[in-house]
C-alpha cells in the first residue's frame, strides 16, 4: 500500500510538472515576443482577476488614439472534450499584429491566461464562460488602466477570433472608442457553435443579440477560405449592425496572412472616410 501511495504521489507531481512547463512553454513565448518588441509588462489585479498588461507608450501623433490588441480564444479545450489545463495561445497573433503597428499600443491578456492564475480561475471561464460578463468586466477595467498610464483620449480596439468578440463587448462599455476592428471573429457565437456542433456557451454573451449602441466605426475582416469562422454564422450581428462594415480577402483562411498584411490593410482602414 506504501509503495502505491508513493507511486501516485510520483505521478501528481510528474502530472503537475508537465503542466507547469506547458504553461511555461505558451506564457514564455508571449513574454519573449512582448521582450522583443519592447513593451513594458504588468501584473494587473481586475475585477477579481490577475491579467498581463504590455505597452509601448510614445511613437505617434500627439492625439494618437492607444491601440488595443486582444487575442483569440487560445487553447480552451484539449482532444475537443475535455477543458484545457492551459487556455494560453500557442500563436500569438494578436501580438504579432501590435509589432507591425507603430504609435501608442497595448496588449491586454485574458484572465487566468499566461499562467495568472488564482481562485476564480476555473475552467468555465475558459470555455463555457469565455466571454462572460466577468471576463468582459474585468478585461473592461484593464483596458481603462491602459488608457490612464498612457494618457491618450480614445483607442482603438483590435481583436483576433475570440478576441473580436471580446473587442465589441468590451466596446460597448467604453465612451472613448474611435474604432473596432476585428479578424476572422465568431460574432454570433449560438451560429457558430451550432455550425460546428459544439457545446453552446452558456454564460457567455453573445454580440449579436446586444442592445448596446454601436456608435463608433467597426470593420471586421474576414477571410474567404475561413473554415473556423465561415461568413455565414455572422450574418445575425450584420443584420443586428448595419452600420458595421464587412471585408472579405479573398486568399485568406483564419491565420493567413492576417500579420503579413496587417499595415496594409490597417493603413487603409484608418484613410476610409
Amino acid at each position: 500500500m506504501r509503495v502505491a501511495i508513493v507511486a501516485m504521489r510520483s505521478i501528481s507531481s510528474l502530472i503537475l510538472a508537465l503542466f507547469l512547463a506547458g504553461c511555461a512553454s505558451n506564457a514564455t513565448r508571449i513574454e519573449t515576443l512582448a521582450g522583443t518588441l519592447g513593451l513594458s509588462r504588468s501584473v494587473l489585479e481586475a475585477r477579481g482577476f490577475r491579467t498581463l498588461l504590455y505597452m509601448r507608450s510614445g511613437g505617434g501623433p500627439a492625439d494618437a488614439p492607444l491601440m488595443i490588441f486582444i487575442e483569440g480564444d487560445g487553447v480552451p479545450w484539449r482532444g475537443g472534450t475535455e477543458p484545457s489545463l492551459d487556455p494560453t495561445t500557442r500563436n500569438p497573433l494578436a501580438l504579432k499584429l501590435l509589432g507591425q503597428t507603430s504609435g501608442p499600443a497595448a496588449y491586454v491578456s485574458r484572465p487566468c491566461y499566461q499562467a495568472m492564475t488564482g481562485p476564480g480561475c476555473t475552467p468555465e471561464l475558459w470555455t463555457m464562460q469565455r466571454y462572460s460578463e466577468a471576463v468582459v468586466s474585468s478585461m473592461t477595467e484593464a483596458v481603462h488602466t491602459a488608457v490612464a498610464r498612457a494618457n491618450v483620449r480614445k483607442v482603438v480596439l483590435v481583436g483576433y477570433s475570440g478576441g473580436g468578440v471580446l473587442a465589441v463587448l468590451i466596446a460597448e462599455r467604453l465612451d472613448n472608442v474611435a474604432a473596432v476592428i476585428t479578424i476572422g471573429a465568431d460574432l454570433d457565437i449560438d451560429a457558430w457553435t451550432q455550425h460546428h456542433g459544439y457545446l453552446p456557451l452558456t454564460g457567455s454573451l453573445n454580440p449579436a443579440v446586444s442592445t448596446a449602441a454601436h456608435p463608433w466605426p467597426e470593420t471586421h475582416l474576414y477571410g474567404a477560405w475561413d473554415s473556423v469562422v465561415p461568413l455565414a454564422t455572422t450574418a445575425a450581428y450584420f443584420a443586428r449592425f448595419p452600420r458595421a462594415q464587412r471585408k472579405v480577402m479573398e486568399d485568406y483562411d483564419h491565420v493567413c496572412c492576417w500579420v503579413e498584411h496587417w499595415p496594409a490593410l490597417w493603413q487603409e482602414i484608418r484613410s476610409a472616410p
